[in-house]
């Protein structure tokens, strides 16, 4: 077979790339290749459920016709729950199996990984796909995101598109605000990626890296495509499409890669129900580099999506609806003419949108540059958008520290939480992870929610209100660490510290109504201990004492935050110190 002259061009520029690649480690042990659909094709990492005891998991695998013994189990470290599965149906139309499992009461509600296998060896595994929760909210809020261009904003062949990670950072410090928010899913709106073509090219494997950051965020996170996802460079190595086809073989699904213009599934768009909403989840997308252009053309939608869009918005019965998307490149989204009562998007980096003005179609700044989110609270049916906030240059816009370290080590764990927004967050988590063991705790400022037990340890899940404009104090103790309840101290009152910021020593007066076991002792701003500064049998009546900015070797310490923490036998209080 002869080739032409462009064919052999990309193929030696192929072959030249999979030499550097070769000879080039990869910058990070995060950058390495990733998990690719094989079987399960919905509920996925980027896809997920969300689940109550009695209501049925839909499953969707890729096997053959003649595939037999299909068997189901959620996972969650050392946690195994088989499924039942009651029906199973094959579709020849997608070459899939669709299988029914009623969800069963469970000890622990949590984000599960669903495994699936089938005899003739079949077996798959996606993590984070399951939900599983007591019971569905009617007043709840989640968050959208959009634009985390990873793991850089750099354009291959530029200077650092195979070094840089910055975006990394920034993801990272929103995924932690999202993690002690606790909101009930995520929505994220595309161009995750920076260039989804450069997978498997000179080093690079961008989707497995994502992935695992993905699987970072502890609540569920409902993901659609953006141009820089799926669009293709031309300048980028790669043959065209091979971003779209990336996208397939990590996010899905393969029934998408049809070459004829007649089949109906082109693109990648789904929905999902919560309570009375509907949330709907499209692709959108700027063809760059014109693969197959007889099918997508270089608007954002295609008529076999718009078709789909309408189908689905007729044949529902929810109360309300959401549309989330990247961008309409095309102008051909009608909040009106779709009976939609909330869009939101990204692409321009910026907000734009009226949170007052209903229908609302509202974009969000992006998290890669400037760390942003935006929380759209629910009631029933009825929508209250947030201004966007920013988890701040050092991610110190909301933020929490652990007192003790929250290494299942102690018997007794603190957690300052401080939120600089406007915002409050009813539905904050916080997970302490404790000594294993039966015991029972003791929550002061929050409320135990449930107790996941392991051999290594345990997790004490508490809810906390998070509050507007406010710094508070969670602590957890086993009861079995406590003294007996004739025995245990009320609130010892800590009047201050002075001066504070200090250069030298700072002076700490704390006032006891009674004779208690005290320990007082500073730790640094990672939650390391510093120095014991007391721990004896405190009299009655006001104690002080002197931090002279050293540790427990006699050396200086350097400037910067430290706290303080007096504990008794049922009581701890948190103080920040400033060393200047």
């Amino acid at each position: 077979m002869k080739l032409s002259a462009q064919s052999l061009r990309i193929l030696l520029l192929l072959a030249l790339f999979a030499l550097i690649s070769a000879s080039l480690p990869a910058q990070s042990a995060w950058n390495a290749p990733g998990d690719t659909l094989t079987v399960i094709m919905r509920p996925l990492l980027n896809i997920p459920a969300i689940h109550i005891p009695g209501e049925t998991l839909a499953i969707t695998a890729l096997a053959a016709q003649n595939t037999t013994g299909f068997a189901a189990a959620l996972l969650h470290g050392s946690k195994r729950i088989p499924l039942q599965i009651i029906a199973q149906e094959y579709k020849p139309l997608f070459g899939t199996w669709s299988l029914q499992c009623p969800i069963p009461e469970v000890a622990v509600y949590e984000l599960y990984d669903l495994e699936l296998t089938a005899n003739g060896g079949i077996h798959d595994l996606t993590q984070q796909a399951v939900k599983l929760m007591p019971t569905r909210k009617t007043n709840y809020y989640f968050v959208h995101l959009t634009d985390t261009h990873l793991p850089n904003r750099v354009n291959y062949p530029n200077n650092g598109y195979d070094t840089d990670s910055t975006t990394v950072l920034d993801f990272r410090a929103v995924i932690d605000d999202i993690n002690l928010i606790n909101p009930e899913f995520v929505l994220l709106t595309g161009d995750l990626l920076n260039e989804g073509e450069l997978e498997d090219i000179a080093g690079q494997y961008w989707y497995g890296w994502t992935q695992r950051l993905l699987a970072l965020i502890e609540v569920p996170v409902y993901v659609v495509s953006g141009n820089h996802d799926i669009g293709g460079w031309n300048s980028t190595p790669g043959p065209q499409g091979s971003a779209r086809r990336h996208w397939w073989r990590y996010f899905g699904w393969p029934w998408l890669n049809n070459s004829n213009s007649n089949w109906d599934y082109h693109t990648q768009d789904y929905s999902f129900d919560y309570g009375d909403v509907q949330y709907i989840g499209l692709e959108a997308y700027i063809n760059y580099d014109d693969w197959r252009y007889y099918i997508y053309g270089n608007n954002s939608m295609i008529n076999s999506q718009r078709n789909w869009l309408e189908n689905e918005i007729d044949s529902s019965e929810a109360s309300a609806r959401v549309l989330f998307y990247h961008y309409d490149f095309g102008d051909e989204i009608y909040l009106d003419e779709l009976n939609t009562d909330l869009a939101l998007w990204g692409h321009t980096h910026q907000n734009s949108g009226s949170i007052y003005n209903y229908p609302y179609s509202l974009s969000t700044k992006s998290v890669c540059g400037s760390r942003s989110y935006r929380t759209i609270k629910v009631n029933g049916s009825a929508f209250s958008p947030q201004y966007t906030v920013s988890a701040g240059d050092s991610g110190t816009s909301i933020y929490h520290y652990f007192l003790p370290s929250n290494e299942g080590i102690a018997d007794s764990v603190s957690c300052t939480i401080t939120n600089n927004q406007s915002i409050s967050y009813d539905e904050g988590l916080i997970k302490f992870i404790m000594p294993a063991g039966n015991a029972d705790y003791q929550v002061y400022g929050g409320f135990l929610q449930q107790v996941d037990r392991g051999s290594q340890h345990n997790v004490c899940y508490v809810k906390v209100h998070i509050l507007p404009n406010l710094t508070r104090t969670i602590s957890i103790a086993t009861r079995e660490a406590q003294a007996n309840a004739d025995d245990i101290c009320p609130a010892f009152e800590l009047i201050r510290s002075w001066p504070n910021p200090f250069s030298e020593t700072a002076n700490i007066h704390l006032k006891l109504p009674g004779s208690t076991p005290l320990k007082i002792s500073i730790y640094n701003l990672r939650g390391a201990k510093i120095r014991d500064l007391f721990d004896d049998t405190a009299k009655a009546g006001d104690l002080s004492l002197i931090w002279d900015g050293k540790d427990g070797q006699a050396l200086p310490q350097a400037a910067g935050i430290y706290f303080l923490r007096a504990e008794t036998a049922g009581h701890s209080q948190i103080h920040k110190l400033i060393k200047y």
